[in-house]
């Protein structure tokens, strides 16, 4: 089984290598390979364990971690976390991380999620800084919220306007 793996691994690197250029990234660990660091995704990226980008357009999928500044797109971590500054899309992971404001049309799901404005939140424990516009949880927190904290389902000031 571990041969399997480790020539899965090597396999995906080899293409990430031949596509480089074609919208494809892959990461190793953080700022690892070094053209990821201040790259622009346009397309996939792989973590094999961790990817970090400046800015994604695309999924993101990874191991242990997805990290970028503005996420247009799709992160998905199997057993880690999601870190985006700005998000416009979907966030699914253990725990899920955005510091500044959600798009639109934002998501996040996952045992902790974090938040700075607006977006949807379902896990068991949502953190919005300021405003989500939709929470469900076990334990809801929304600082500028309908209720500041709140169980099961708790909304933002703004949803009913």
């Amino acid at each position: 089984m571990k041969k399997f793996l480790t020539a899965i691994v090597l396999g995906i690197v080899c293409v990430a290598t031949v596509f480089a250029d074609e919208g494809f990234a892959y990461g190793v660990w953080f700022n690892s390979p070094e053209e990821t660091k201040n790259t622009s995704v346009d397309g996939i990226a792989l973590g094999l364990p961790v990817i970090s980008c400046k800015n994604l357009s695309g999924p993101s999928l990874a191991l242990c971690g997805n990290v970028s500044e503005q996420t247009t797109g799709f992160q998905f971590a199997l057993i880690g976390f999601n870190k985006a500054q700005s998000l416009e899309g979907a966030q699914v992971a253990c725990v899920n991380l955005q510091d500044g404001q959600h798009g639109d049309y934002a998501v996040q799901v996952g045992c902790y999620n974090q938040a700075g404005k607006n977006g949807i939140q379902i896990g068991l424990l949502n953190n919005a800084r300021d405003n989500a516009s939709f929470q469900l949880g076990l334990i809801n927190i929304n600082k500028n919220g309908l209720f500041p904290v709140m169980i099961l389902v708790n909304f933002g000031k703004t949803l009913f306007d």
